[in-house]
């Protein structure tokens, strides 16, 4: 089997408003896994689907991590009738923020963040995997128009270790890790809260001034200030 028999044939994995269903990545983003791991690779993912299948196709070492034993069932119970090797596939049942604090595997050479989507599950998956991650390794984020994926985006963004690679989907992200790197950089340290913080700040002083303008009764002044904001 390759992915385009397996895109032809999907895993009906996930459950959806009382159906089984095959959700994947984007075509691009998975023609990009498929180019870039092979039998030597180290990779790891938070969530679990078709993606889990492709990396058991290419032969290196995986490990998955959902909270969710019937989507590993139902993964194991695909590859075993279409003949797909589980070999160096590894699972474990839980959530990510348990498993990954504890992760001691080798480094990794890809990471796929798609498990948990509500806050702050995709930064903590980031955060302790990212030192973890081999220099020129790749990170992939998907669900990036997402509040959390779009946020965890931006930053790294920001961040000149990291570099990302285009074009790929509006709702997924790749990054390169070009050099090495901690997450526990201060604030002072990471452009992207340097920048939101000071554009905060703009904010809560123009707000303070409209206030003080009320107090006097300047409203005049105020609705002045107000729509010259409006026509810039």
């Amino acid at each position: 089997m390759d992915l385009q028999a397996l895109l032809d044939n999907p895993p009906k994995i996930h459950e959806y408003k009382g159906e089984l269903i095959a959700w994947c990545l984007s075509r691009s983003i998975l023609d990009f896994i498929d180019g870039y791991v092979n039998q030597r690779s180290r990779t790891l993912e938070t969530g679990s689907g078709l993606s889990t299948v492709l990396f058991a196709l290419k032969g290196g070492s995986h490990l998955c991590i959902t909270p969710s034993q019937v989507e590993v069932d139902r993964i194991q119970d695909y590859c075993k009738r279409h003949c797909v090797s589980l070999q160096n596939v590894s699972f474990r049942v839980d959530f990510s923020q348990n498993v990954l604090p504890e992760f001691g595997g080798d480094e990794l050479d890809l990471v796929l963040i798609d498990g948990g989507h509500g806050f702050p599950t995709p930064f903590m998956d980031w955060y302790f995997i990212s030192s973890r991650l081999t220099i020129g390794g790749i990170l992939i984020i998907d669900d990036t128009h997402l509040w959390t994926g779009r946020v965890l985006k931006e930053f790294l963004l920001a961040e000149p270790e990291w570099k990302l690679i285009e074009p790929f989907a509006d709702e997924t992200a790749i990054f390169m890790k070009e050099r090495s790197y901690h997450p526990s950089k201060e604030w002072i340290d990471q452009p992207y809260v340097v920048q939101r913080s000071e554009l905060l700040e703009r904010h809560v002083s123009k707000f303070r001034r409209g206030l003080r303008l009320l107090r006097r009764g300047q409203i005049l002044t105020l609705a002045r200030k107000v729509a010259k904001q409006l026509n810039k």
